[in-house]
């Protein structure tokens, strides 16, 4: 056997605490005679290739690119990328050092650490058999793992870039080599036959190990990468010819996403194999949640990432509690909770209060938002301190002359800690991933869990394919099931047609949100140029004096009113501008036409307060096209490959 050299992770990132790790000494560089020749070792190499996609809990968190959220800092690739500003030339960049340091990465620039573990993937495969004294089983249950993490790397290639080349062989690490760019279609072929190979292989949920790869696991991705393939990013009605960026179109796709996803609620539905939890926060609180398929596991000092700690508890926190507020929810995001009628805000009968705009909303809102005068809870060494419940977010910090006559800076009398005078620019905070029992640290991780794949996901996706199979009565089905989690219970979802879209892709924004797949949605559905150029606007909280009557009002956004020259009783002399500010050289309309269940609503962003620095969003759109639905290949790869490599359309 041909000697090489494996690089071995020290640590089993996907294990939760109480599991029994491998008791030994860091594993750098062995021979694959070691390697193969040993379950546990051939077991810690299959670890470090579960490495191969990091996790979404980034300081550059993905959702501050859609419109989900906002990252306050700045020099990062997620500001490069929201400001339309990437190139093939600074992506490269964007993982490590240059316009990103390594805690201000996102997870989309993957081209060249996911080749790097396919190589080891593809060598494992091509050799552990050959092992004399591995044990069969190990021999095949590691197979099983590693055709599925090759799965899992191509798939999330194909979501970001299109066709990508199919490498099966093994290559040097550092082999300059030709091999252009494979058909879309012929991507998702290879990816589905590696998962049947899987699927062969891995054991079974109860037969298998909390973190590694079961059968369901393969069904669940199964059921992703369908839905991708199916969507109108790849599987485009108006360009039916298929190649490198798409695949050609058919209707038939959606049936095989159907299938795939009705294989997954099935183990749900007719086996008890998984239920939703009680608890819209369990998934992300408990290890042990039954909504949990597939998930990454932390353990509370350290794994194999670079700035191991760095995960949400740390990170999306509040500055108070020495977390570092790195994403905070947009107004956009807010604005499409909806009450807990089940209407939009600006839907006529939703009951909506100007003067109390967070009331009366989607219980899981509050799990994921903090507004205003709400409840903070937090742990510390000395347990909770009664004074530090009471969280009162203000205004983003600006000065009084920012304000015009008759608003009033709110008074600093409460025993509450005033957080959010100079610590927070959207006025709302992030409390999706928080876990106030657990301490927010740089030290320690407080943050238990990344679910990679959850139940209500998959019955989103089977939703989905149903209704663009014209089975709307399944789709209204399965949106009913998520919305009647225990503590939630909204209202059935009773539209049909596009009204019935509508309700099933906001059900998706609400239910998942900030969990890295809203960027990854409004681009398969081919929307984010809408979507990706509404303004970053937050809202203001500030005391309104009216004669001897003072009252606490927010300043949000609002419906437009044209009758009314777009004057709000609240706020006199507040005239929408259509030209409110500037970002990269174009207008930002602050005035938005908004389609929901069938009819155009004006929604103005006129009174919240748009962030400009350092920079806007931007879709940007180029000779005639939207680079940025596909990530560009970085240009020294197109370079090793001799020009062999076709650069994503937009890109120069």
């Amino acid at each position: 056997m041909k000697k090489i050299i494996l690089i071995l992770s020290a640590a089993l990132l996907f294990f939760s605490c109480n599991e029994d790790y491998l008791d030994k000494k860091p594993l750098d560089k062995l021979s694959e005679e070691a390697v193969f020749n040993s379950d546990a070792l051939a077991e810690a190499h299959v670890n470090s290739l579960y490495t191969v996609l990091s996790d979404p809990f980034q300081e550059g968190n993905i959702g501050c690119i859609s419109d989900e959220g906002y990252f306050r800092y700045g020099g990062t690739s997620t500001r490069y990328i929201a400001s339309g500003w990437m190139t093939p030339d600074n992506v490269m960049y964007m993982r490590e050092g240059g316009y990103a340091h390594n805690t201000r990465t996102t997870i989309l620039n993957i081209w060249n650490q996911a080749y790097q573990k396919i190589h080891d993937m593809n060598y494992f495969l091509a050799y552990v058999q050959e092992g004399t004294k591995m044990s069969q089983a190990a021999k095949d249950r590691l197979t099983g793992e590693v055709y599925f993490l090759r799965a899992w790397a191509y798939t999330n290639l194909i979501e970001r870039y299109a066709g990508v080349p199919i490498i099966k062989g093994v290559y040097g690490l550092n082999d300059n080599f030709d091999k252009g760019r494979d058909n879309f279609d012929d991507c998702v072929d290879f990816i589905l036959e590696d998962l049947d190979e899987a699927e062969k292989l891995v054991p079974a949920k109860k037969d298998g190990v909390k973190g590694r790869v079961n059968k369901d696991v393969v069904l669940a991705l199964r059921c992703r990468l369908t839905l991708i393939a199916a969507s109108p990013l790849f599987n485009d009605p108006e360009n039916p010819q298929g190649g490198i960026f798409r695949g050609n179109y058919s209707a038939e796709k959606w049936q095989r996403a159907k299938n795939a996803a009705k294989a997954i609620v099935d183990r749900a539905d007719v086996d008890g194999a998984y239920s939703l939890d009680d608890t819209y926060e369990g998934f992300w609180k408990d290890v042990n949640s039954p909504e949990l398929i597939w998930a990454k596991f932390f353990t509370p000092t350290a794994d194999s990432d670079n700035n191991a700690t760095k995960k949400a508890q740390l990170l999306y926190s509040v500055v108070y509690f020495n977390g570092w507020t790195a994403m905070e929810p947009t107004q956009a995001m807010f604005m499409d909770y909806e009450m807990n009628n089940g209407k939009k805000f600006f839907e006529e009968g939703s009951g909506y209060d100007p003067a109390h705009p967070f009331r009366n909303r989607d219980p899981r809102f509050y799990k994921s938002v903090g507004t205003p005068f709400s409840l903070y809870g937090h742990t510390d060494n000395t347990g909770y301190k009664e004074d530090e419940l009471l969280l009162y977010l203000l205004y983003e910090n600006k000065t009084l002359a920012d304000f015009e006559t008759g608003k009033k800076e709110p008074d600093f009398t409460s025993k509450a800690k005033h957080l959010w005078h100079a610590n927070n620019t959207m006025g709302l905070i992030l409390n999706k991933w928080y876990i106030p029992e657990k301490p927010v640290t740089e030290a320690e991780t407080g943050s238990v869990l990344y679910p990679w794949f959850r139940l209500a996901e998959m019955y989103l996706n089977y939703a989905e394919a149903a209704y663009m199979t014209g089975d709307e009565a399944t789709c209204r089905t399965y949106i009913n099931k998520v919305r009647a989690r225990a503590d939630v219970m909204m209202p059935e979802v009773t539209e049909s047609g596009e009204a019935l879209w509508d309700r099933l892709v906001n059900e998706r924004r609400i239910e998942l949100a900030f969990e890295a797949i809203r960027y990854f949605d409004v681009r398969r559905w081919k929307v984010a140029h809408f979507y990706e150029n509404i303004p970053i606007a937050g809202m203001r909280t500030m005391i309104l004096k009216n004669g001897n009557v003072q009252d606490t009002v927010y300043r949000v956004v609002r419906l437009y009113d044209e009758s009314k020259n777009n004057r709000n009783y609240y706020w006199q002399n507040s005239q929408a501008r259509t030209d409110y500010i500037k970002a990269n050289g174009k207008d930002i309309q602050n005035v938005v036409t908004y389609r929901w269940l069938g009819k155009d609503y004006q929604i103005d962003y006129g009174d919240c307060c748009l962030t400009v620095s350092p920079s806007q969003k931007d879709f940007p759109k180029v000779d005639g096209v939207y680079p940025n639905y596909l990530m560009p290949i970085p240009r020294n790869e197109i370079t090793k490959s001799n020009g062999s490599l076709e650069q994503n359309p937009g890109y120069k």
